[in-house]
């Protein structure tokens, strides 16, 4: 669902390249701290539509740094960037007012990761069923195997001609 890669700016300070969907564009935040935490609230279904086959809803929510040490976060500055898209309907907050008595929605609830930043790593964060897990992979531009360059290209990231409608339609289908 998310891939977050850092360029180290300052002591305690990152610039987080935070990329989702086909991770083909990415959005960029300054973060204060050593680890960085992603958040993310998710629905889950009762009965009828769990026969159906609905998968768990999730939605990003929240990018934020922070601090190994307690006494650090406590006296450092830190900060967090909002990463729920503005709807017209906000599925979570409006199923979250009637959840208790709802036939169709089990639960609502938040599940965060959080991990040391190293630059030289990638976090692929991935959505499960019952929260978020996250795999770290060593940046690498290309390995040299027996001789031979290999490049590793795991997607096509095309062009789009038409970016406020692909921004219009994202909007409208992730409610």
């Amino acid at each position: 669902m998310a891939r977050v890669e850092f360029q180290q700016l300052g002591e305690f300070e990152y610039l987080a390249r935070l990329s989702t969907g086909d991770f083909c564009e990415s959005e960029e935040y300054t973060i204060q701290g050593d680890q960085f935490q992603l958040d993310a609230g998710f629905a889950k279904w009762k009965g009828p539509a769990v026969l159906l086959g609905f998968k768990p809803r999730y939605r990003l929510d929240r990018l934020s740094g922070r601090y190994r040490d307690i006494r650090r976060q406590n006296s450092m500055p830190g900060g967090a960037h909002d990463l729920a898209p503005d709807l017209l309907f906000d599925f979570f907050t409006d199923i979250n007012r009637d959840a208790t008595d709802s036939w169709l929605v089990d639960t609502t609830f938040g599940s965060s990761v959080y991990q040391d930043i190293e630059p030289l790593q990638s976090y692929t964060i991935f959505a499960t069923e019952d929260g978020l897990i996250l795999r770290t992979k060593p940046i690498l531009a290309y390995e040299e195997e027996t001789g031979d360059l290999l490049i590793d290209i795991n997607q096509g990231c095309a062009r789009q001609n038409t970016p406020g409608l692909r921004n219009f339609l994202l909007k409208i289908n992730q409610f």
